[in-house]
């Protein structure tokens, strides 16, 4: 199994009750982490610090049940038929692409706006949120995109301070799953990030219900997360690189257990002050992602500054690395241009 915890430190214990009210503010004007205990994350190849989980930590499941009921049907529903468009966003980007209609195109949509959801996984109800964009047009296949919060965190806080639903000007659609509560980590909310079990076949099953229920571009599937979810975004990108188009992620390590089935494009920050998830964690992603990708070592300034690309990628899986020095929550803040840095990193696609 493979094990991990990100979180803040305890002196931030508040901040998520004030964050769900919609006090997320710093001195810098940098948007917090939503998470409450210090931690480091151990995995394949990796070295637990003293108060790491080893990997066959208690609580996480080992099931590997089917997913049942809505998630199967949505699964035999989903059929694709392949176009070739020029589509646009209305955050000014313009991509040509192969688009990949999902079955669920040309029906309607089951609301407009943000909604709490459920569906049943391994015979549990899992609670998200999905955002529909206003001007939803059943016969326009719309970017996914799954937001995944950090430890202790929940969807609506993510929701509240990642901004990259907020970037996108309603030109995708958005998933914003929750975790369950880990019993290794004081309960607190985060995932397993072994691709056998539960957290893995949530994200499948609700693949599987957006395709079957609204219009969407299945090459074009994306994956960001903070701190936990950003291990849960690089786990995701390894081990369902087939569905993933391209990743973003702040303050996030990983991925662990090799297999990497598939090349997704990455964008990747973290703070070199980071006391919470180990820079050495975030450079580790960077390297793995440069590697699989077949990228050089060298690399050039992009916007936004801090952050480089690194050249000689392979033809449309590009990796760009954000080192900052942004002191905030314990260098492990999200910065206030993450979420339009990966939208524009999304929307290229």
């Amino acid at each position: 199994m493979v094990s991990a915890i990100a979180g803040c430190s305890s002196a931030d214990a508040g901040l998520l009750d004030s964050m769900s009210e919609g006090t997320a503010a710093t001195g810098t004007g940098e948007a917090s982490t939503s998470e409450k205990t210090s931690e480091t994350a151990p995995g394949s190849g990796t070295t637990p610090t003293s108060d790491a989980p080893t990997s066959d930590a208690p609580g996480l499941s080992t099931g590997g049940d089917e997913v049942t009921g809505d998630a199967t049907d949505a699964t035999a529903a989903t059929t694709a038929a392949t176009t070739t468009a020029t589509t646009g966003t209305d955050s000014g980007e313009e991509t040509t692409t192969g688009v990949v209609m999902s079955g669920g195109c040309g029906m309607p949509a089951p609301f407009i706006g943000a909604m709490d959801q459920s569906i049943m996984i391994e015979g549990m109800d899992r609670s998200y949120i999905l955002v529909v964009p206003d001007g939803y047009d059943p016969a326009q296949a719309y970017p996914l995109v799954f937001a995944w919060h950090g430890r202790g965190g929940d969807a609506s806080t993510s929701r509240l301070y990642f901004k990259v639903e907020e970037a996108s000007a309603g030109s995708a659609v958005f998933v914003y799953p929750n975790g369950l509560p880990l019993a290794d980590m004081d309960n607190q909310t985060g995932w397993d990030l072994d691709p056998a079990n539960e957290d893995f076949a949530f994200f499948d099953a609700l693949k599987a219900e957006m395709s079957a229920t609204l219009c969407i571009d299945e090459t074009r599937v994306f994956s960001t997360g903070h701190s936990f979810g950003g291990y849960m975004s690089n786990q995701l990108g390894c081990f369902r690189g087939d569905v993933l188009r391209a990743i973003g992620l702040v303050a996030g390590g990983g991925p662990f257990g090799g297999g990497c089935v598939d090349q997704v494009a990455a964008w990747l920050a973290h703070g070199n002050m980071d006391m919470v998830v180990p820079f050495s964690q975030g450079e580790m992603s960077r390297d793995h992602w440069a590697m699989a990708n077949g990228c050089d070592a060298a690399s050039e300034p992009v916007d936004p500054a801090p952050c480089t690309a690194f050249t000689g990628c392979d033809d449309g899986q590009p990796v760009t690395w954000c080192e900052h020095d942004i002191p905030d929550f314990l260098g492990h803040t999200w910065p206030s241009w993450a979420g339009s840095a990966i939208w524009k990193f999304f929307a290229q696609f």
